[in-house]
């Protein structure tokens, strides 16, 4: 992909990233382009599926999901089916922030939102563990947020 990028679509992605309600204008005067000529390349960085939406950071505890937990799924059966019937379901599931496939001692690592542990094991008790093929459910709750970034380095893309 680096090479389908030049160093102004780079900038164009850095500064979006630090805000993403920047205008074209605003993008034009720090990158030395004129405004449709960013417009240009922004939609051809979404076409390219760089960019691949626009959304707003916002603080959960400020709503009431105080508590983060990153709860560790073990599936009992290895095979397309209870795989993608444990995806298909967590999707559904509006707590789940993130899911992700990992390796190591367990298959799945969710990044879970809600308002505390009384909600969490009704999330538990009532949709996860009926979620049919999961093994097992390790639980960790986040104390605090030393760093949570939503931009990617790009000073060394590949």
């Amino acid at each position: 992909m680096r090479d389908r990028l030049d160093e102004v679509d780079v900038n164009i992605l850095r500064l979006l990233m630090e805000d993403g309600r920047i205008t074209n204008a605003d993008i034009a005067r720090k990158v030395g382009l004129s405004a449709p000529s960013v417009l240009q390349r922004v939609r051809k960085l979404e076409d390219l599926g760089v960019i691949r939406g626009y959304t707003v950071v916002v603080d959960p505890a400020t709503l009431g999901y105080s508590l983060t937990v990153m709860a560790q799924i073990s599936l009992a059966l290895h095979q397309e089916q209870p795989i993608d019937r444990f995806v298909r379901a967590v999707q559904e599931i509006p707590e789940v922030q993130a899911c992700y496939h990992v390796s190591g001692e367990f298959d799945y690592l969710l990044k879970i939102v809600v308002q505390d542990m009384k909600s969490y094991e009704a999330l538990i008790k009532d949709r996860l563990s009926k979620i049919k093929g999961i093994g097992k459910i390790h639980s960790c709750f986040v104390l605090a947020t030393a760093k949570e970034v939503h931009s990617l380095p790009l000073e060394d893309l590949p």
